[in-house]
């Protein structure tokens, strides 16, 4: 045996004694763990290959989940985006319908303030024509029911006018005349009102003023009143003139009442003309 192969032949032997030692201990510790034992098997680079493959197929199942989740939150966001645009137009679609109702109110708001003016001028006309109409009219109020005889309330008007007034001549021929179309009342209730119409108003006209001055008449027993004859609208418009009416009288200021409803007087030199009574009562009351 050559030098070479007596070396070669000890350091192998030198190697197999280090193994050996190394050897020993790892079988002792296999027979106490078989897993240690099949780890122990694995090479590093074995394992983290197994390993990483794992992860990777977990990552995998996870995108897989993600992926899912995306296509369902797309589907969702679709949905949401075609709801958002119907409700958008459908918000379109009513703005326009309210713009549409705005601009109709307000066609019908002027339509109806025209309307307001012309009936207002209509109801004036016809408030006017109404009491016009009964311009020769005259209410005579307090007679006794049943005092004139059926079918000759004209006889018995005229005979009242000629006697309790002394006024008498063709000019006061009386038209018609009847009582107040209302149920009889009781004995003890006031007796309806006897309406006269005169054919010429000038006699309606000396009839109320000899009236007033005379402050009605008594006539068998019984108070009579002559009143000319109005609406019930002009006959309240009139009615509240009463108050600054007898606040001139007791500051002795002359006044008249004409047709349909305007106070004239006189104050401090200066002619006053009031077709509302609260202004007149105003002006009266602050002029005082």
């Amino acid at each position: 045996m050559s030098n070479n192969s007596k070396a070669n032949f000890f350091k192998g032997a030198a190697t197999r004694s280090k193994l050996a030692s190394k050897t020993s201990p790892t079988r002792e510790r296999t027979s106490a763990s078989p897993t240690a034992a099949c780890d122990s098997d694995r090479t590093p680079g074995e394992y983290d290959e197994k390993t990483v493959l794992e992860e990777i197929r977990n990552m995998s199942a996870t995108l897989q989940m993600v992926a899912t989740d995306v296509v369902s939150i797309k589907e969702t966001t679709k949905e949401l985006k075609d709801a958002v645009q119907s409700i958008h137009v459908r918000l379109g679609e009513a703005e326009q319908r309210i713009s549409d109702v705005e601009d109709v109110n307000t066609r019908m708001e002027k339509s109806m303030e025209k309307c307001g003016k012309r009936l207002e001028t209509l109801w004036k006309r016809l408030e006017d024509l109404e009491n016009r109409s009964r311009r020769n009219d005259v209410r005579v109020v307090g007679l006794k029911e049943g005092k004139e005889e059926t079918g000759k309330v004209i006889q018995y008007v005229e005979k009242i006018i000629s006697q309790g007034l002394g006024l008498s001549g063709s000019e006061f021929e009386i038209e018609r005349a009847h009582r107040s179309l209302a149920p009889i009342p009781d004995p003890d209730q006031p007796p309806r009102t006897i309406l006269m119409r005169f054919l010429h108003s000038s006699a309606r006209d000396k009839v109320l003023q000899v009236a007033k001055e005379r402050r009605g008449i008594d006539w068998e027993d019984w108070k009579l009143s002559f009143f000319e004859d109005v609406s019930r609208e002009l006959a309240e418009k009139r009615k509240a003139f009463t108050p600054v009416k007898r606040r001139l009288h007791a500051l002795n200021v002359r006044h008249r009442l004409v047709y349909p409803a305007t106070l004239i007087f006189t104050w401090k030199g200066q002619k006053k003309t009031f077709r509302d009574s609260n202004e007149a009562e105003e002006f009266v009351q602050g002029a005082e």
